[in-house]
């Protein structure tokens, strides 16, 4: 029972013997809860709700509600930047760090751009971003996440991003990634092994990369995950190497001393078979070596940096080769599509390489060898 107006305005009602407000603005519902319901203190509350209304239709509504309940609770917290609570989140309940993780400090940032972000205008800000679908989405979702924890410790009284849809992502085959053949892949090595392409006057020769490049191509771990390979991951005994753990860079750089160790991407461990030809590689590379020393190391004896693998070494000898530029990523595809072209199942495939059986359906069907014939009918 209650004091209902006509619709659009603010309705006045009897709950508990409490009076409360409700209205709804800009597809989000709000209510306020005064003091006891009788009639001297209608006359308050038929004022407050004039005051929501007019405020409504001059474009100065209050969404913290500060304004018509008289707490200063809420306009206290004003105090703290939306940065400095998405700081807090993300330290506090995410266990993330916005100077290490990539995708946070990112967010991070747009959010300092925004600047003067709240509730009424967030939507307005994310919609005028250009980004591409798959980044939007990904952002969309924290973004989400985090006002969720916002009107939970009520600083917020509303999401306005909880009925926002996520784009559609138009996948576009990246050719930098496309699979090698098995030709390709025997040049490529040999090319290393023998130092086809080292310069007359290097400072150390190509083939010093033959096992790394080798234990990519037939494992196909991530980068991260090569680099921070141990050498109490390689169990000789039982024939089986442990991927647990990458050694992954940071926003500050790609370089060894930078590089920060921790768990996969997916946080999955698993087991990969140490094939004889494959330990025939890794002995040179482990013999000596402490447990917890890497197992391939730069020249200078530091790990590897990927980035500058690619480009000055990877990328010159696919050029020598007359092969199509490709990205070291690619190593990891080729496992994948090598896996499935040659019988393996999706779901033993997406176990060798971290995966998801959807995502090697998805990423690594790209089988390498065309069929001569078609089914017949």
């Amino acid at each position: 029972m209650g004091i209902k107006k006509q619709k659009g305005t603010i309705s006045v009602e009897n709950c508990r013997n409490r009076i409360r407000l409700r209205w709804r603005y800009r597809s989000h519902r709000y209510s306020i809860n005064l003091m006891a319901f009788n009639k001297a203190n209608l006359v308050h509350a038929q004022k407050v709700a004039l005051m929501i209304e007019l405020d409504i239709y001059a474009n100065s509504f209050d969404s913290t509600l500060a304004k018509y309940t008289g707490k200063t609770r809420a306009l206290a917290k004003k105090d703290k930047t939306i940065v400095e609570y998405f700081e807090q989140w993300t330290s506090n309940y995410r266990q993330m760090d916005c100077n290490i993780h990539t995708n946070y400090n990112s967010v991070r940032n747009m959010l300092r751009k925004w600047s003067n972000v709240n509730q009424n205008n967030i939507e307005n800000k994310l919609s005028q971003e250009t980004f591409c679908a798959s980044t939007y989405n990904r952002r969309l979702k924290m973004l989400k996440d985090f006002v969720k924890w916002l009107i939970k410790k009520q600083v917020w009284t509303a999401n306005p991003l909880e009925d926002i849809n996520s784009k559609k992502v138009i996948r576009i085959n990246q050719e930098k990634r496309k699979p090698l053949s098995a030709e390709e892949i025997k040049l490529i090595l040999d090319a290393f092994k023998k130092d086809t392409f080292t310069p007359k006057y290097a400072a150390f020769n190509h083939s010093h990369y033959y096992p790394f490049i080798y234990f990519v191509f037939k494992t196909g771990v991530r980068n991260a995950e090569a680099i921070g390979l141990r050498v109490s991951s390689i169990d000789t005994d039982n024939r089986l190497i442990y991927i647990k753990e990458v050694l992954a860079r940071t926003l500050i750089s790609n370089s060894s001393v930078e590089r920060v160790r921790k768990g996969t991407k997916n946080g999955k461990q698993r087991m990969l078979p140490l094939t004889d030809d494959l330990l025939e590689v890794l002995r040179p590379s482990i013999l000596g070596k402490q447990p917890d020393d890497l197992v391939f190391l730069s020249p200078k004896g530091k790990s590897i940096d990927d980035h500058n693998f690619q480009n000055r070494i990877f990328k010159p000898i696919l050029k020598e080769l007359g092969i199509n530029e490709r990205v070291l990523y690619a190593c990891r595809h080729t496992f994948g599509s090598r896996c499935i072209d040659s019988g393996i199942t999706p779901v033993m495939t997406a176990f060798l390489m971290g995966n998801n059986p959807e995502t090697a359906l998805r990423n690594y069907t790209h089988q390498i060898s065309i069929p001569k014939e078609l089914p017949s009918i």
